[in-house]
């Protein structure tokens, strides 16, 4: 309100505020299950118009940090992340330290620095549930997904978690893994296989070599410009945080017994055994049967939620808390991925 006041001298103009709730109050939003009945993952929406992401997510950091531990993801709808460019700010102002993305296994498109399109991959083809760089010795923490735009149908970013997946492995599967770890063996190349100059982000065969050294991963260079690796890791891992023990792997995601048929008869043609792009072994190096690469298979999906996405959505995972996929999808579908946190595991 503005009041004017006479003066011999000079009329005095003097400004009164009305009072308003400061950005930093938990009243601006509503917190809600994501999924009606679980306590995994959060949803959390503006109770105003025009609230910043940005700005409400740097005056309430703890708050956010403690319900993404508590509920494993967080889905905020509703703020002023309109497209890529407010996306970008608010990772880059973000408390958390986005990191490279390295030991890539899929292709993408570079948005900005350390901000991404998610996977490349074909629309009608789904890509089953996993957490990030499992077969690294350093991840992200945190993962951000945020929709450009959404699909017309389908497209859902299914996520999950992880320390429940546990419930559904058989025992005696778990105890196995759980004493003997997994191996990893990837076979990099310009046609069938990634090639490793994008898988490395760019390094150089020098760079590659000390990175694998420094990274506890076997290498050895092939015919044609090729690269083989070999690396074991832990199935499980415990949380830095909560100290809850999460299956964490690829085992399953890239088994061939959970390859389409014909698309495993065709790699196996070409290639042969050794060749496949990506293999998936105990820690012990002997074979994991068929069948127990199905069974993990299906204690995923035990867990699987799915939300439709909507423009403007930023989902926050917590990248040992929860599993993430994609589904098959129509239309143009623009999801956006950044990583952050690095975290260095325990050695196996």
């Amino acid at each position: 309100m503005i009041e004017l006041k006479s003066s011999p001298k000079k009329a005095k103009r003097t400004i009164t505020r009305s009072r308003q709730a400061p950005i930093s109050s938990l009243d601006l939003v509503a917190c809600t299950e994501l999924f009606q009945g679980d306590s995994y993952a959060l949803l959390i929406t503006p109770q105003v118009p025009g609230v910043s992401l940005k700005d409400w997510t740097r005056t309430n950091q703890s708050f956010i940090d403690q319900k993404l531990l508590q509920h494993g993801a967080i889905l905020f709808r509703g703020f002023d992340v309109y497209g890529d460019k407010e996306f970008v700010e608010y990772v880059r102002d973000s408390q958390y330290q986005l990191i490279e993305y390295v030991e890539r296994s899929s292709p993408r498109k570079t948005i900005a620095n350390n901000v991404f399109t998610s996977t490349l991959y074909p629309d009608d083809e789904t890509i089953a549930l996993h957490n990030e760089n499992t077969a690294s010795i350093s991840f992200a923490l945190k993962v951000w997904f945020f929709c450009e735009e959404e699909p017309i149908t389908g497209g859902a970013t299914p996520i999950g978690c992880s320390k429940r997946i546990l419930q559904h492995i058989d025992p005696d599967v778990l105890d196995k893994f759980r004493k003997v770890g997994w191996t990893l063996h990837r076979n990099y190349g310009k046609y069938l296989a990634y090639d490793w100059k994008d898988a490395f982000a760019g390094r150089s065969k020098s760079e590659v070599e000390e990175y694998c050294r420094v990274n506890q991963i076997d290498f050895r260079w092939k015919e044609d410009d090729g690269l083989f690796t070999s690396q074991t890791r832990s199935a499980t891992i415990i949380h830095p945080q909560t100290n809850e023990e999460c299956w964490f792997n690829h085992i399953a995601f890239w088994h061939r017994a959970n390859l389409p048929p014909f698309v495993l008869e065709s790699m196996l043609s070409q290639v042969g055994e050794e060749g496949l792009p990506f293999d998936t072994l105990y820690g012990d190096g002997t074979r994991i049967p068929d069948d127990v690469a199905r069974h993990l298979k299906e204690a995923y999906l035990k867990e699987k939620k799915m939300f439709d996405w909507q423009k403007g959505d930023v989902l926050l995972i917590d990248n040992v808390l929860s599993v993430h996929g994609r589904e098959a999808f129509t239309g143009p579908r623009k999801v956006r991925v950044a990583m952050a946190d690095l975290y260095s595991r325990p050695e196996f």
